[in-house]
């Protein structure tokens, strides 16, 4: 029987995970992606410019979307990533929660991981989440992110 007390995140989870052996799913907190437009980002940062930027992007991710050859499939990337890492923890971007709380790095393996700091690491501290995995995709006019957060 599921408690009311659940987020739609918990229960969500709780349904995807019921065929996963207990030690997997009673680890797996919530899971989130999201698809961002390419197009959209760009009209978005040339309009607005370092304004948006600054609000949304930290330095370190300027710097590494600035430096690429497709910035702006990584900047919709970077997007994509704090969308479906709000997702993940069920939250949205209520609560305080800033864009800069949640900053897309690369691991010394050169994988995706994630930064986190502020509202969000306050919010995940007190529901126990302690670990995340990301994983991003980007080609032509689409970037996609799948967040999910764990308790182990």
């Amino acid at each position: 029987m599921k408690s009311v007390l659940m987020t739609d995140t918990e229960l969500s989870v709780e349904d995807m995970t019921t065929e996963l052996p207990s030690e997997v799913s009673s680890g797996v907190y919530g899971v989130g992606i999201d698809i961002a437009s390419v197009e959209r980002l760009k009209l978005a940062i040339n309009r607005s410019g370092e304004k948006f930027l600054n609000h949304v992007y930290s330095q370190n991710e300027q710097e590494y979307c600035e430096n690429a050859e497709k910035k702006f499939e990584r900047y919709s990337a970077c997007w994509a990533v704090k969308e479906a890492a709000v997702k993940a923890l069920g939250t949205g971007f209520r609560y305080s929660i800033s864009f800069k709380d949640i900053e897309l790095q690369s691991g010394d393996d050169g994988r995706p991981i994630l930064k986190l700091s502020g509202k969000f690491y306050e919010l995940m501290q007190e529901k126990s989440v302690n670990y995340s995995l990301v994983s991003i995709s980007h080609e032509g006019e689409s970037a996609v992110a799948i967040v999910m957060l764990c308790r182990i």
